[in-house]
């Protein structure tokens, strides 16, 4: 968390430095109309830079993964960004329109001789270009915005179903070109030639190219590979449904607590946890919970034999550390992140203590039973938590359950409010930030 944390800090600090470096202020008449002129480039760089990373994020990169910890890490940075450069966007939008609007109410007074200006005899043919497209790229710029407006809107309502979700953000891909055009042709040209130009130049290159991906859907296709429903249980107490994946010996292998997308006939690809270890038969195990309309359904149009597309594997959940104990802790469904784990570790016995807890508030007897005889198997020490018979857990009692707890590092998955308690709580205790290990539940 930390690192993508410091992303936007780090991105917003670089260009601001640049965008000081490059801007000529002792020139600069210090009124509002001068000032708007600046902060209108500067808002512009800013948002279109945040929204150029957003779009690359969006890709699924191996390398971009790597570097943040996981997809989840990346999903929840290409979220931030995204609201930043509405945020940001909203401010350029006000120097821009808000500003006319201002002067048309009477609020500010129009500088004398702002009316066209006739252009330099000595504009260089790219130049003179640019100018002869400012008005188009100015309209495109604004439209492009109130359409960015909705569509992030959609995309931060959870209330909006998954399906119409996932349609609506492609079109951001569209409307990112759209600001990619507005921003060539309406950012100064001098900035071009110097770092600030270099920089953004290569964000909005590497964004188009994302976005034209996106587009075009290739989005993870190097990763999917084409499989089948082997087999399939419902545990109905619940309302988990336990399914069996055959990729025909096509998947790469994957590492206990990552996640796929796996992509059902006639549905969009949902990310699911693989709960099985990797096997020589290709065959992947997911657990999942009937929480939204798509998963309420599935049990009951699944049939064996189904073609599915399964996409990854994503995510670094993987249990490594150099503490001699580990503390998991599983909210619900999260418990498939831990089940591949103990999977792995009752062929091979841990070299450290593990305690779990597994809270849940509908339990089912027999999925219960699987993971008691999991646990033993895999010399871990489980606490099972009915909350409908006990109370919340917190770092509290954990404490005072696990001797030496302070030793130990805490990995979880679950609800983001069990989580952001129970790290909270934690680090208050006086546990090493770096020590609690989290998979961010929600991705979208």
């Amino acid at each position: 968390m930390n690192r993508i944390k410091m992303v936007m800090p780090v991105l917003f600090a670089l260009l601001t430095l640049l965008w000081l470096s490059a801007e000529n202020f002792s020139a600069i008449s210090w009124s509002y109309f001068p000032v708007r002129e600046i902060a209108i480039q500067y808002s512009g760089i800013l948002a279109i830079s945040a929204m150029s990373i957003a779009m690359l994020l969006a890709l699924r990169l191996k390398p971009l993964e790597k570097f943040l910890n996981g997809l989840d890490k990346s999903y929840r940075l290409h979220k931030w960004l995204g609201i930043s450069c509405l945020v940001v966007a909203i401010i350029h939008w006000f120097w821009t329109k808000g500003s006319k609007y201002m002067v048309a109410m009477g609020l500010l007074e129009k500088p004398a001789g702002r009316g066209k200006m006739p252009l330099p005899a000595d504009l260089s043919a790219i130049e003179a270009f640019f100018n002869s497209q400012r008005h188009l790229a100015e309209s495109v710029g604004e439209w492009g915005f109130y359409l960015l407006i909705v569509l992030i809107v959609i995309a931060l309502t959870k209330t909006i179903r998954y399906p119409k979700f996932l349609t609506t953000h492609r079109i951001i891909s569209l409307v990112y070109l759209l600001f990619v055009f507005h921003t060539v042709i309406l950012m100064k040209f001098t900035y071009w030639q110097q770092p600030i130009g270099w920089l953004v130049y290569t964000l909005i290159a590497a964004g188009a190219w994302a976005a034209m991906h996106s587009l075009c859907g290739r989005i993870g296709r190097r990763n999917k590979v084409q499989a089948s429903v082997e087999q399939f249980h419902f545990f109905e107490d619940n309302k988990v449904l336990d399914i069996t994946i055959n990729t025909q010996h096509n998947w790469q292998g994957h590492n206990p607590g990552q996640f796929a997308f796996i992509k059902f006939t006639g549905e969009e690809p949902h990310p699911f946890t693989i709960a099985s270890e990797h096997n020589d038969k290709g065959n992947i195990r997911f657990q999942i919970k009937a929480l939204g309309d798509f998963t309420k359904r599935l049990k009951n149009n699944l049939n064996i034999n189904d073609p599915v597309i399964v996409e990854g594997p994503y995510g670094y959940f993987n249990f490594k550390s150099e503490t001699q104990r580990q503390i998991w802790v599983a909210g619900g469904i999260g418990i498939a992140a831990f089940t591949a784990q103990m999977e792995m570790l009752a062929q091979t016995p841990p070299l450290k203590q593990i305690d779990l807890f597994y809270c849940t508030q509908c339990p089912d007897n027999d999925f219960i039973t699987y993971i008691n005889q999991l646990a033993k198997q895999a010399k871990i020490n489980l606490h099972l938590r009915d909350t409908n018979k006990t109370e919340f857990l917190t770092a509290k009692k954990i404490t005072e359950m696990i001797v030496s707890w302070e030793k130990a590092d805490i990995w979880f998955c679950g609800p983001n409010n069990f989580e952001k308690k129970l790290r909270c709580d934690f680090a208050q205790l006086g546990l090493n930030v770096n020590n609690f290990h989290s998979e961010l539940f929600a991705m979208r």
